[in-house]
Order: structure tokens, then sequence, then C-alpha cells
């Protein structure tokens, strides 16, 4: 089974567990304001400014706004408002009260409602007349998600030189890319403090390259780790006592929990 696998498989028993703790207690405002703020830092937008439970005023009337979101591109100032709908119905006078809201505003936005229950028929096929986005909220897909985009986004390439760490990925035969997949030593992600002692360890493994380990990704791993989404624990590998003078195969495993990477290895 390959690490994206563990992932899933991983994101899908905390699924379960979750939804019999009903999402933590949080409510549905607040779990889509985190997914907002997660997608907003890790895309890097320019003049980015995300709102909670703000009151704008309208044409007519002041309007109370679960999620207000604007950001540039392209020059354009774009924004979007989200109104949550949690744990109810969502029936046509919601997406009625709430076309109503965006048509009053002082300015166009982009219209998203979320919900977590269900939608009556005749609401849904409204939301789509009215070009209001209707979008299903499901915390773990989502947070699962997001984390492999994550993890994508900073998959490390054999220019990236580790800091401080390298480790070993599977690699294909033919192209020798990154396949994303870790070498995994007794259901631990090995860190090595040096690219030298990396690749002495590499000789011994088929199929495998050593990359480098930037702070981006290494952020990232922790994140995941966090979550309980990372199937694997951390080792940090360091040579041991050895007759040879080389580097060649004596080495040690010391797992280290991620809170204390975090504190002494992320700057």
């Amino acid at each position: 089974m390959d690490f994206l696998e563990r992932i899933l498989r991983k994101g899908s028993r905390l699924k379960e567990s979750m939804e019999s703790n009903n999402n933590q207690g949080m409510e549905l405002i607040d779990l889509v304001f985190t997914l907002y703020q997660y997608r907003m830092k890790r895309e890097h937008l320019i003049k980015p400014k995300l709102r909670k439970n703000i009151k704008i005023p309208g044409k007519n009337i002041e309007s109370q706004i679960d999620i207000y979101i604007e950001f540039v591109q392209m020059n354009n100032l774009e924004r979007t408002v989200i109104k949550t709908i949690d744990k109810k119905t969502v029936t046509v006078d919601d997406v009625w009260q709430f076309d109503n809201i965006l048509k009053d505003l002082k300015f166009f936005s982009k219209g998203v409602l979320y919900y977590n229950s269900k939608i009556d028929e005749k609401a849904l096929e409204l939301a789509n007349n009215k070009h209001i986005q209707v979008i299903y909220f499901d915390f773990m897909k989502e947070t699962i998600e997001n984390a492999l985009n994550t993890l994508a986004q900073v998959l490390p390439d054999k220019d990236v030189i580790g800091d401080p760490f390298w480790t070993l990925m599977q690699v294909d035969e033919k192209t020798k890319n990154n396949t994303g997949n870790y070498c995994i030593i007794e259901d631990c992600l090995p860190l090595f403090p040096s690219k030298k002692l990396a690749d002495a360890f590499c000789k011994q493994q088929n199929g495998y390259a050593v990359f480098g380990i930037s702070q981006s990704h290494l952020i990232s791993l922790l994140s995941l780790a966090e979550k309980g989404l990372l199937p694997h624990r951390f080792g940090i590998i360091q040579p041991s006592k050895q007759e040879s003078p080389t580097l060649d195969y004596n080495m040690k495993m010391f797992n280290v929990d991620y809170h204390n990477i975090r504190e002494i290895y992320v700057r």
C-alpha cells in the first residue's frame, strides 16, 4: 500500500470517528471559514480579505453575512459571499433570502451556499437559476483533499535542497521521477540530517532515490501529522558507532514526536 493510499484509509477511519462526534462540535460556518483560511494561505492571493459574521450595508438594508471573501485577480477585485445552512434542510425560502441579499449589495459578488444536511429539489433548481453555487460540505473529504493538494504542491524534486532533512522516495524505473511514495522503515518516515548519510542508506534500497525536504514540505508533513492524516511516525536517522571508517550502513533511527520536530527544526 503506498503513502497516499494510507492517508486516504486513515482519513476514512477519522471521518467515521469525527462524524460520531458531530465534527468536534464545530458549527458549519466555522468549518467553512477554516477551510477558506487554509485555501487562501496556500494559494498566496493578492490582497486577500476573509471575514466572518459581518454586517454589510446594502442599497436598502444592512445584511448579516456569514462569510465574506475578497482578493485581487488579474487587476480585478473578486468578491464572494457565503451563506451556511447548518444541520437542516435547505428550502426555497433560504435560497430566496440569500439571493435578495446578493441583489441588495452595492457591488457584484459571487454567491456560494454551503449545507451539511439536505436540500429541497426546488431549492436546488432555484439556486441554479439564480447562479448561486451550492456545495455539500463533507468535512473529512475537504480536509484530505486540501492536505493532499498541499503535499502535491511541495512534493520535492531532485533540485530541492534538504532544509534541514533528506529522505528516500520511490522513483519510476523508466523516468526516475518521484512517485510521491516514501521509503518507510519500521512504520516510520525516515529523516536524514545529511545527504551523505541518506545516499549511504539509499545504496541498500532498490527503486528509491534521495530527495531534499524543504521547510515548506516539512511544514506540510507536520500539518498532516497534526490532523491525524499521516499514517507513519517520524524517525531521525543518525550514524551509529562502527568499525568501518565509511558511512555505509551502520545507522540508528530515533522516533521523534512531530511537536518536537516543529519546535526545533521549523523556522
